[in-house]
């Protein structure tokens, strides 16, 4: 759908005139007018306000392409030239550009560096003065896949309900208080069932000095080893990140009843029987 068209049902659906419209952006009412007629477009941050304003997200006014395009820079994809990102094993991987994911990695670490590298072929492209191409990126590239926020639609308080992830590329551990999109490496995250199985883990648990002192009986080589152990309260979560060739051990605060994981390549997330000396 075009700006011209966009625009105007996004007014109506927000149940107001042009003139109201054009108040709450601070121009004149011929000028929405001549928004909606198409004789005119505004601006990239212009936009911006518009889409505040009207309550929708700002890519519904910036006429982006239906054509599948690059989760992390938003170039086309398909488009002769553009290589495709290929995953560690070396298959393809239909998300991203090869300029962007090469070889199961992102070949750049931020957002702002994406920003800066991609605005002059923006500018070549569209026209658009350097103020604008990074306006438009700076609205349109949080919105792709790999820049995404995570979003938290916790409807509980009580912190038992807590969900962990773990990223298969990196192994970066996230935490949520309820259920969340998340996303890490390109991966999205799925989040990791908790099993009971007194035979998975060995583990022995004391109350020693104010102090909840755990220790898994594990190889923790290199090939096999936990990568942490949490404790999950009513009110407070503790995550002890582990490493291979050290021991399974992790000491907690005493804060009340609380349930005790850990979680291995090997064995998941295992909520550990509490056999205490």
């Amino acid at each position: 759908m075009g700006f011209s068209k966009a625009i105007q049902n996004a007014r109506k659906n927000a149940g107001i005139t042009q003139e109201q419209l054009a108040a709450k952006v601070f121009v004149t009412r011929q000028a929405v007018s001549r928004w909606e007629t198409g004789e005119s477009e505004p601006s990239i941050d212009m936009r911006k306000l518009l889409a505040s304003v009207l309550g929708i997200p700002v890519t519904d006014l910036l006429d982006l392409p239906s054509a599948p395009t690059c989760q992390c820079c938003g170039t086309l994809l398909g488009e002769p030239g553009t290589p495709v990102g290929t995953n560690a094993d070396g298959t393809e991987n239909p998300d991203y550009c090869g300029w962007c994911y090469r070889d199961g990695e992102f070949t750049t670490s931020g957002l702002d560096e994406i920003i800066e590298r991609n605005v002059p072929f923006l500018m070549e492209a569209t026209g658009y003065s350097q103020e604008e191409a990074v306006s438009f990126m700076g609205a349109v590239l949080p919105t792709l896949k790999r820049w995404r926020q995570v979003e938290n639609r916790n409807r509980a308080a009580n912190l038992k309900r807590s969900i962990f992830y773990v990223c298969p590329s990196c192994s970066n551990i996230v935490w949520s208080s309820g259920e969340a999109t998340v996303t890490c490496c390109g991966n999205v995250l799925e989040p990791l069932a908790p099993v009971r199985n007194a035979s998975a883990l060995d583990a022995t648990v004391e109350k020693v000095d104010g102090c909840l002192r755990v220790h898994v009986a594990h190889p923790m080589n290199k090939h096999d080893y936990l990568l942490f152990i949490a404790a999950v309260g009513d009110d407070l979560v503790r995550v002890k990140r582990l490493y291979p060739e050290q021991e399974a051990r992790a000491e907690f605060p005493l804060q009340g009843p609380c349930k005790l994981y850990a979680y291995g390549s090997g064995c998941g997330l295992v909520e550990l029987s509490q056999r205490r000396r």
